[in-house]
């Protein structure tokens, strides 16, 4: 097969333009499947038995303590159809080399956060200086049922480890973070809300921002989360751009150094009767193998990849949708048609005569 012995011939230069390929792949695969962690963090908040969730008009959906939880949740309770308001106050806390949201709630209220089978080692929670943390949590930080966590200057015991994909990984009695933040009273940094009728949620929602809350259902928070992160979106985009870019710029050095170089052939060729088409069709052949193992050899630096991340940070998510592997084919496609465009049809428009002058 002519057009891959043609890539054959210079072994160095295809490996490394093979290679470049597939770190544009997986640059664009691993990078963007980093933004997932968002999603994950979204699809884990709004596991909660409860239809709205109410912020502080005023405050990004990050962290904050901005609601005094017993005035806020008497109003919230006095709207018809609200059945519980469930205070939440979200606080940064350390744990397994990294810095988790810790979750006060009321002890009472952790039913509605997971059923009782989610809990797979120890208990719920019940009051006093205690946490629970999810297992993913656990097994990363090494934490065992019974062990201690010194955090804010108190010693906080784990009594129970609930499986992954409750909403938080650790979770503390309400009154607790209270007393360990040194706040006067109560504070609370959202609520979720249980509507009594699912039909009167839109209803609900609007009677509450009548009040001046932030309020919007389960199925927005994704969204709302990322408004939180500037420019994410811009963020992709540049890995793609630089991705197909970097692609585009491999193939198009490549392939012009390969026409360049081998000018006598392609004169030989056309004298032989082969046509402008078929110079054009051999050299895209030639470009187009070189993208195949490209995507081959990025697709394998994308599993190393995030074989490697979770093991240096197991708490994070990387998530690569089978469409995913998709996109990144075209996008190497794309960058290698336009890159290799050029010297294609260089090669296809050359003079026979000229050709084999050429030294």
């Amino acid at each position: 097969m002519l057009p891959l012995s043609n890539i054959l011939a210079r072994k160095v230069r295809t490996a490394i333009s093979v290679l470049a390929v597939g770190v544009g792949v997986a640059l664009f695969l691993v990078l963007v499947g980093l933004t997932g962690m968002l999603h994950e963090i979204a699809d884990r908040t709004i596991r909660v038995d409860a239809h709205l969730m109410v912020w502080p008009a005023s405050d990004q959906v990050v962290v904050s303590g901005g609601l005094p939880a017993d005035k806020v949740e008497k109003e919230l309770a006095a709207i018809p159809g609200v059945a519980n308001a469930i205070p939440v106050l979200r606080w940064p806390f350390k744990m397994a080399g990294r810095v988790q949201n810790v979750y006060g709630i009321r002890p009472a209220d952790w039913k509605f956060f997971a059923q009782p089978d989610q809990i797979i080692a120890g208990r719920a929670l019940e009051g006093g200086w205690e946490m629970v943390v999810d297992s993913r949590l656990a097994e990363a930080g090494h934490y065992q049922l019974g062990d201690t966590v010194e955090r804010w200057g108190h010693l906080f015991k784990i009594v129970g480890i609930a499986r992954e994909g409750v909403a938080g990984r650790v979770f503390m009695p309400i009154d607790t973070v209270s007393e360990a933040l040194q706040q006067n009273d109560r504070r609370a940094s959202f609520f979720y809300v249980r509507v009594s009728d699912p039909t009167r949620v839109a209803a609900v929602r609007d009677a509450m921002k009548e009040r001046g809350l932030n309020v919007f259902t389960m199925d927005e928070f994704y969204e709302v989360l990322a408004s939180s992160f500037v420019d994410m979106n811009l963020v992709i985009g540049s890995v793609v751009f630089v991705a197909g870019f970097v692609c585009f710029l491999v193939i198009l050095l490549t392939v012009y150094t390969m026409v360049v170089e081998r000018t006598r052939e392609i004169g030989i060729l056309k004298g032989i009767g082969a046509s402008r088409l078929q110079i054009f069709g051999l050299i895209m052949a030639e470009a187009g193998l070189i993208c195949l193992a490209g995507v081959a050899v990025g697709f394998l630096m994308t599993w190393g990849g995030r074989v490697l991340i979770l093991h240096l940070q197991p708490l994070w998510s990387i998530e690569i949708p089978a469409v995913r592997f998709a996109y990144a084919v075209v996008l190497a496609a794309l960058g290698t048609f336009l890159g290799a465009l050029h010297p294609a049809l260089r090669a296809a428009r050359q003079d026979p005569v000229e050709s084999l002058r050429y030294e």
